[in-house]
């Protein structure tokens, strides 16, 4: 295999900035839509218990989210990866070393837990409060995933790229020229 492009999440200025740019264009809708739905259909519970509840909910979801990442890597990885966790530049990461996914398997990786988390938090907030936070919550959630779908469009935008590695700055996306599957 061959690397075709690297994705530096914590050293490229540019990409770093398109995630920052991501993470608030996400947060306005969820701030927006949350305002909207408060004023259409209530707090749906006291305030202070929302805003407990949804400080609550967002602490726990960033080791929830790091650990539906890490169930994908050991499910996806077929045994051929193994994973450790950390925490740099302000964020949480789950990292496997080992060989590389196909390139499908690590876009699944990568929104696992946007799309596991996010509806989990989703249907939390409506049960305990109603549509304001569950729409509240989901979107601050989705927020924190810039990162991942960061990574998810380079992937997808880096023409052949099959296969992708996970390294200490980010991915190393790599083309198998001899067409078999890691």
């Amino acid at each position: 295999m061959r690397s075709v492009a690297q994705l530096d999440i914590l050293g490229d200025t540019p990409l770093a900035r398109r995630m920052m740019a991501g993470s608030v264009a996400l947060l306005a809708v969820g701030f927006v839509g949350a305002f909207f739905l408060v004023v259409a259909d209530g707090w749906g519970t006291d305030v202070g218990a929302w805003f407990a509840v949804s400080v609550v909910a967002t602490v726990v979801a960033l080791p929830v989210h790091e650990l539906v990442h890490a169930a994908a890597f050991l499910l996806l990885g077929r045994g051929r990866v193994h994973v450790r966790f950390g925490y740099q530049t302000g964020m949480l990461y789950t990292r496997a070393e080992g060989e590389p996914l196909s390139r499908g398997r690590f876009l699944v990786v990568l929104l696992a837990p946007a799309v596991v988390v996010t509806a989990a938090l989703a249907v939390a907030g409506k049960l305990l409060a109603g549509p304001a936070l569950a729409w509240a919550l989901a979107w601050a959630h989705l927020s924190g995933c810039a990162g991942d779908l960061a990574m998810v469009g380079g992937i997808a935008r880096t023409s052949g790229c099959t296969h992708v590695r996970d390294t200490d700055m980010g991915v190393e996306l790599l083309a198998d020229d001899d067409g078999g599957d890691a």
